[in-house]
């Protein structure tokens, strides 16, 4: 239930509202998420490339690169506090003529400007030096050490857990419809009632510039800006180090991309993409037989200029497990906005964050907490926890640890999906963890269960029965992804006879 007042409401649940959320905790603030979809991490921070960008590709003097310097060098920490897998893989971008060369030339002095350490200029000797077999025609290419790969959502929901762990409360299937400026506060009326609170964060991702503009005359719009990638089989994952994309360019209808890129998850598959393209509907993560195409006929094109073709000669079509699609919120600013709004005392704005927003968005935070608090005299949290109370997942554990748990704990011992190693031990902890799995979706993002080659035909149905239980609701009841998209339709036995 919402109670009647808090001091900061924040409206969204990604990576901007969960890493503002945790940087509000470590101080004595009353602090609330509101968050329209059923789970945390509904939205674009879910579905991306998953990099932690060195900061050598934004532009000099922005916000963008400002904070994405500073936010990769916070990496390291913050993933050890919050027991996520981090890897700082580095990347290469590829260079294959001389426009290519050109262009890493100038990325150089703008890495260099950004203040981003150790970006390099190579040739191709230096090249194969660091990453073993590239095709005859590449040439070149520039090396940022300091890029690395995340499980976004995995990111997210740990940031949301360790901020529900230090005080914050959390709702889900909560939709602001509207807000209003109300004495020294705010009035926020939502699909769950009305709420009152001294402050606002809008971290509202492709929503945000409807949030602000409910409230500020300084009015600003958010383009969501669809990414689509392919996910392809584990069975790669000894074959592929570094990020390697190619050389970033310019649009022929305007506006810039990093490109293609190939990526080691953190988990073991590989990702590949991502295109462009701006749509209107802001929920449109559908992904398109014309975006697959277009990342499967480049790979097909380009797969030859790449180490991995040493091993695997020719694009594994067969070897796709999976494809999704993200929208990415693209200000008309072209630039994050960010702190209070100046006609709107208490109204704070993290949005546009997009791309490098998942690796800005814990600077940013911090930044604008600290900021904030100051402001406003707020005492520190005393008793705020630095590190996150989680257990290992059992496909992470040693050969010993994996004895422990299971002497511990028998559900160790069950698993319940093959293709990713998740036991029933993993699948429970999710469902019962501080912000607690309550859909197919929710234990998937957070065990990995229904990930694999199998794409959930042997795990499903488990997960399913096991939400069952665990919440006291029919199986009818269980959703992949909340309300409209219930897995079993009716009851067996609930057939009328005629």
């Amino acid at each position: 239930m919402i109670v009647d007042m808090y001091d900061v409401v924040i409206i969204g649940s990604g990576i901007s509202g969960a890493a503002i959320a945790n940087a509000l905790a470590r101080y004595q603030l009353r602090v609330a998420v509101f968050e329209k979809a059923s789970d945390i991490c509904g939205g674009a921070s879910r579905s991306n490339s998953a990099t932690v960008h060195s900061g050598h590709d934004a532009t000099y003097g922005s916000l963008k690169a400002h904070y994405n310097v500073l936010g990769n060098a916070m990496y390291d920490k913050l993933c050890a506090d919050l027991s996520v897998p981090f890897s700082r893989n580095g990347m290469i971008l590829f260079a294959t003529s001389e426009a290519d060369k050109n262009e890493i030339a100038r990325l150089k002095q703008n890495a260099d400007q950004n203040g981003v350490p150790g970006v390099q200029v190579l040739d191709r000797a230096s090249l194969l030096a660091i990453e073993g077999s590239f095709g005859e025609e590449v040439i070149g290419g520039l090396y940022a050490p300091s890029s690395g790969q995340v499980c976004p959502y995995s990111l997210v929901i740990a940031l949301c857990e360790h901020a529900a762990e230090n005080g914050v409360s959390f709702f889900l299937n909560t939709a602001v419809l509207q807000l209003e400026k109300q004495g020294e506060g705010y009035l926020i009326h939502t699909a769950r009632g009305s709420v009152q609170t001294r402050f606002v964060f809008n971290c509202a991702g492709v929503y945000a510039d409807e949030i602000n503009n409910m409230i500020s005359g300084n009015r600003f719009h958010i383009t969501p800006r669809k990414g689509e990638h392919l996910i392809l089989d584990k069975k790669l994952a000894p074959y592929v180090k570094a990020t390697i994309s190619q050389t970033p360019f310019d649009l022929p209808s305007g506006g810039h991309t990093k490109g293609m890129g190939i990526m080691p998850s953190v988990d073991g598959t590989i990702i590949l993409g991502c295109n462009s393209c701006d749509v209107v509907d802001k929920e449109d993560t559908a992904t398109s037989e014309e975006g697959i195409s277009q990342i499967i006929r480049f790979f097909e094109e380009n797969w030859r200029h790449l180490p991995i073709h040493s091993a695997v000669p020719s694009f594994p079509r067969h070897l796709i497990i999976s494809a999704f699609a993200g929208l990415r919120p693209h200000p008309d600013t072209d630039d994050f906005i960010i702190g209070e709004a100046a006609d709107a005392p208490g109204f704070y704005n993290m949005a546009g964050i997009e791309s490098p927003g998942l690796t800005a968005a814990p600077a940013i935070a911090q930044e604008l907490a600290n900021a904030f608090a100051q402001q406003h005299h707020i005492p520190v949290n005393e008793a705020y926890c630095p590190t996150r109370t989680h257990k290992k997942a059992f496909r992470n554990m040693t050969a010993e640890e994996r004895e422990q748990a299971l002497a511990s704990n028998p559900n160790y011992g069950h698993i319940v999906c093959r293709c990713e190693q998740v036991t029933r031990a993993d699948v429970l902890q999710a469902i019962h963890s501080p912000i607690g799995a309550r859909t197919v979706n929710a234990v998937k993002m957070r065990t990995r269960a229904g990930m694999g080659r199998c794409q959930g035909g042997f795990c499903c149905p488990e997960v399913v029965e096991l939400l069952s239980k665990e919440l006291d609701i029919p199986m009818s009841e269980v959703t992949m992804n909340g309300a409209g998209s219930e897995v079993i339709p009716y009851e067996i036995g609930s057939f009328e006879t005629v």
